[in-house]
């Protein structure tokens, strides 16, 4: 087996590793933003970054030239045009060789982008969740009401606004009293 896809094997299989981490449910805010935090301060490390890099750069090139293989095979086989024969069981295997090569590379480069995306979502998730939470403890230690919050948004009437920005949007969460 080639030492590369080895490596990009392995880096594969942490991609999906974290990407299955990061979308679990979680039982709580707080373990959220503590895989967030880990994952985000696993990135911010530069050798980290660096070999993430390198491996991607190594998926692409391996990516391009397995693309390569598979739409121009007879190349691969030696002839130049395409002849009316039979292809042997070793040219086909060397086919599915290729194509199992191009799920390997091109998932990897796709769940690059997926962890980026996951990462900065959960962040956001976990940022918003704790200043919901942090809204809901401040207005219960203010005293009133039951608990009960009103939007301040104006009720929509049946009929329909004439132009979009007459549509009224809630922009503040109130405490009803």
């Amino acid at each position: 087996m080639d030492p590369g896809w080895f490596f990009l094997f392995l880096f594969l299989i942490v991609e999906i590793l974290l990407v299955i981490l990061l979308c679990l449910p979680m039982p709580s805010n707080d373990i959220r933003g503590m895989i967030t935090t880990w994952v985000a301060s696993l990135w911010d490390a530069k050798p980290v970054q660096y070999t993430v890099y390198v491996l991607l750069a190594i998926d692409a090139f391996y990516f391009y030239f397995v693309m390569h293989a598979l739409w121009n095979p007879l190349h691969d086989f030696g002839f130049w045009t395409p002849i009316e024969m039979g292809i042997s069981c070793e040219q086909k295997q060397d086919l599915y060789v290729n194509e199992r090569n191009a799920y390997i590379t091109g998932g990897s480069i796709l769940l690059f982008f997926i962890l980026n995306r996951l990462v900065d979502i959960q962040d956001k998730l976990h940022k918003s969740r704790h200043q919901v939470k942090s809204m809901s403890t401040t207005s219960s230690t203010q005293g009133g009401g039951g608990g009960e919050v009103n939007t301040g948004a104006v009720p929509i009437p049946t009929a329909p606004y004439e132009n979009e920005k007459d549509i009224p949007i809630a922009t503040e969460v109130k405490k009803v009293q």
